[in-house]
């Protein structure tokens, strides 16, 4: 590689970034002339070089999704997709995912569509996965690629997750990523060890197709911006006429229980009420439970509202029948 003339992230002093190969591995350097003597700053392992030998170890199928999370819109993307997309006035918009979990829609929208995604959530923890998934994917994952599939494994990060504040970044996204994906449904606030029985369910083989996901999905996360508001600050912060904001709200009342953040009826009103005053455009993904706590607000003859009878994926009790949920759409006519 040509040498690039770059500030030292090591000692914040002008460089020339290099690669060099050293029993057969590369890693990133930055040397430095000083005085007439050569000064060197290894980096680590080159990030293309580490993501070959990460793909070539975990070799097999890469996962859609790179986290499991309670709600995640995987299952429904293709119904929200063009009607994120229709709302957009202009050939060019901001979309903002308010309620960010899982981020599978600000990492799935059309880039033609949209020239500027914002994802948000108010867990600092998800937002510091993500910003690892966007500024270091390789690094991560090799980390996570080399925890195994284990109950104790699972038990043991939960438990340090809950009681230990002070990790280094790399580590909390590390753990965030286990055990989410280790965890059943990925809610982690009360749920245990996730395990199949069923002979065609290996998930151990689920896991490294999601260590995968993450050198899949990191390029569209590099565009990405990630903030960490309530809900309010962020509806302020980018409302424009240029803006569709997409909002999946925890539910009340289970808010808590599945991630751990309240989230009360005034909440919900609270946001409803913001999006009769906001410049952009909205689209509001609730269940008819949910709706008819805010109807009064944002009513069926004001605003575009259609409801879809989905399946429940999120089963509890093996053999039993998974039912049904109704969703409501609400959005800008």
């Amino acid at each position: 590689m040509h040498a690039m003339k770059v500030t030292c992230p090591r000692c914040g002093q002008p460089g020339y970034l290099t690669k060099v190969k050293v029993y057969g591995k590369y890693y990133m350097r930055v040397e430095h002339v000083e005085n007439g003597k050569k000064r060197v700053c290894y980096l680590g392992r080159d990030a293309e070089a580490l993501r070959q030998y990460i793909e070539s170890t975990l070799v097999g199928h890469v996962s859609n999704k790179f986290l499991r999370f309670a709600g995640g819109d995987y299952k429904i993307a293709s119904v929200l997709r063009p009607r994120l997309e229709r709302l957009c006035p202009q050939p060019r918009c901001t979309f903002v995912e308010v309620f960010g979990g899982s981020g599978y829609m600000s990492q799935t929208v059309s880039r033609a569509v949209f020239g500027n995604i914002v994802y948000n959530d108010i867990n600092s923890m998800l937002v510091n996965l993500y910003r690892h998934v966007k500024e270091k994917p390789e690094t991560l994952a090799a980390v996570v690629s080399m925890l195994p599939y284990s109950r104790s494994y699972h038990t043991i990060i939960s438990q340090l997750l809950r009681e230990c504040k002070e990790f280094a970044s790399l580590a909390v996204a590390a753990m965030a990523f286990y055990v989410y994906n280790t965890t059943f449904n990925g809610v982690i606030t009360t749920n245990g060890f996730s395990y199949g029985v069923h002979p065609h369910i290996n998930k151990g083989r689920e896991y490294r197709a999601r260590v995968l996901a993450v050198l899949k999905y990191a390029a569209a996360w590099r565009d990405i911006l990630i903030e960490n508001l309530d809900f309010r600050e962020i509806i302020k912060k980018y409302d424009a006429e240029k803006t569709v904001f997409y909002l999946d709200p925890p539910y009340f009342g289970r808010a808590e229980e599945y991630y751990g953040t309240p989230f009360t009826v005034n909440d919900l009103r609270d946001m409803a009420q913001m999006l009769t005053q906001i410049r952009g455009r909205f689209l509001l993904k609730v269940d008819n439970k949910t709706y008819s706590k805010i109807r009064d607000i944002l009513p069926p003859d004001r605003y575009t509202v259609e409801e879809f009878v989905r399946k429940k994926h999120m089963q509890r009790i093996r053999g039993t029948p998974k039912g049904v949920w109704t969703m409501v759409l609400v959005s800008t006519p």
